[in-house]
């Protein structure tokens, strides 16, 4: 059985105020648990009905902000404070006080609870409670498969200083760290040596040391540009792209810029939108008329989001041998025709 105390509250009436104790601990917090809304149940609640058109948002409003106290689901026992936490003037607040606080009572650590709100703190507890749980029973059942492990696995399983294998060593025991059985591994953190790392473990190591993080070898999408031939270097380059931009990219720009970059050089392959002229049928040649015509050769190292693919190069290289052709045209007083210059033809 619940103890109940009673206050009595100064002011013109006497009014009788029953305290309960707190429903949970003082210290608990929300930590980032998102505060979800059940639209079926509020539209049921009688206070929602009570409420004015007006004062509907601020009951929303009322709920987020005892979220997000400490301890969870709690207001502080002050209009004042509670109208500054909501964002409410303070004379609405008190114009609609008994509808906002409909159902608040007052618990023995000072603080105002509601019902509702508290069970959605007690769910939140048990839920963590039972993922820690889970956690904890994983770690015993890995230590556990460690102990049982057969004992020519031994000579494998290595413990440094930090709980952590060294990347390097031959495997065979001769590097500096200490070989320890099983059986005295205790709670202590291990490492088993693994296998050669793969070329996705290569890549995103490297993509961590740029300082790109989130991208893990088992990504479909890096397995996929792996496969279609995109190599180390270009992933480093991407990275180091998205690592220099402001702000900073994550992962999922990194894999668009190879990606592009792997679209591009297929097109190159393909000749996709390349014309089939005396000196366009080839990068070679075309990037050599690029440079005689003052435009150089195509920026290939360019992974950048508005990087120039060399479709748009090539276009740009025949605009300006028209525009040398019209400009040789003007000068000798001959016909405006690009024909004339060899190797030339007009934009469509």
């Amino acid at each position: 059985m619940q103890k109940v105390s009673t206050i009595r509250r100064p002011g013109p009436a006497a009014v009788v105020t029953l305290i309960r104790p707190s429903p949970y601990p003082q210290d608990v917090r929300a930590k980032g648990w998102r505060f979800e809304l059940d639209h079926e149940r509020i539209e049921q609640s009688d206070t929602w009905a009570l409420a004015p058109a007006d004062v509907k948002p601020w009951l929303l409003m009322l709920w987020l902000a005892s979220w997000k106290q400490t301890p969870c689901g709690s207001l502080p026992d002050d209009d004042g404070l509670i109208a500054a936490r909501m964002g409410m003037p303070a004379n609405t607040f008190q114009k609609y006080r008994d509808v906002l606080l409909r159902g608040w009572w007052l618990a023995d650590d000072g603080r105002l609870y509601h019902d509702t709100i508290a069970g959605f703190v007690l769910d939140m507890m048990t839920r963590r409670r039972s993922e820690a749980d889970r956690k904890a029973r994983g770690r015993a059942k890995t230590i556990a498969t460690i102990h049982e492990s057969p004992a020519n696995v031994q000579r494998d399983t290595r413990v440094i200083a930090d709980g952590v294998l060294p990347e390097s060593g031959t495997g065979t025991g001769t590097d500096n760290t200490t070989t320890t059985h099983t059986s005295d591994l205790d709670a202590r953190p291990v490492c088993v040596a693994s296998a050669k790392p793969t070329k996705a473990d290569i890549i995103c190591r490297a993509i961590k040391a740029k300082g790109v993080e989130g991208v893990n070898p088992s990504n479909p999408e890096l397995v996929a540009l792996m496969n279609r031939g995109a190599e180390l270097d270009t992933f480093e380059a991407a990275a180091q792209i998205c690592v220099d931009s402001k702000p900073p990219k994550g992962p999922a720009y990194l894999l668009g810029i190879v990606r592009n970059k792997i679209r591009a050089a297929a097109e190159i392959d393909s000749g996709i939108d390349v014309p089939s002229r005396p000196w366009d049928q080839s990068r070679s040649s075309i990037e050599a008329k690029g440079v005689d015509v003052g435009l150089g050769k195509w920026n290939e190292n360019d992974l950048s989001e508005n990087r120039e693919t060399f479709a748009a190069y090539t276009g740009r290289v025949r605009r300006r041998v028209q525009e040398v052709a019209e400009s040789l045209g003007a000068a000798i007083g001959a016909p405006d025709r690009a024909t004339e210059v060899p190797n030339a033809r007009p934009l469509p």
